[in-house]
């Protein structure tokens, strides 16, 4: 499974085997019972901390990816944004979309040949998003 967070478009492969790598601080018994309140305050803390996540953090990135994949389903893109001057976590804004596979097969492409750029993806992805585009904020 593909997944576009922010800046980057990551395989998570079986999502499930990714969650239960160890790697992800939470009992895999948590991961029914986390709501998409706690999804979204987990995601704007990290994001807060470190809006480039996805490029400094990429194997945590992958795990919340594979989290809200799994507890979200349907969304395989995220587009997280702390605007300058933020005060906390409150003011990180998150939009959630179902992104079709074509688009993100294109966009993981041109990751891979090194020539993915912001612009590519809010011109495939952000821009064009509409009915499929569901707000966290």
């Amino acid at each position: 499974m593909l997944f576009l967070f922010n800046e980057a478009v990551f395989d998570l492969g079986d999502i499930v085997s990714v969650l239960k790598d160890g790697t992800i601080p939470l009992p895999a018994a948590q991961f029914e019972t986390l709501t998409t309140g706690h999804l979204t305050l987990l995601l704007r803390e990290a994001l807060y901390v470190d809006p480039m996540m996805a490029t400094n953090k990429p194997d945590r990135t992958k795990h919340l990816a594979a989290l809200i994949a799994y507890r979200a389903p349907g969304a395989n893109a995220l587009l997280g944004v702390r605007p300058d001057g933020a005060d906390g976590p409150d003011d990180v804004g998150l939009r959630f979309a179902n992104v079709p596979l074509l688009i993100l097969t294109y966009l993981w492409k041109h990751q891979n040949a090194g020539v993915l750029e912001p612009g590519t993806i809010n011109e495939e992805v952000w821009n064009r998003v509409t009915e499929n585009l569901h707000s966290a904020y």
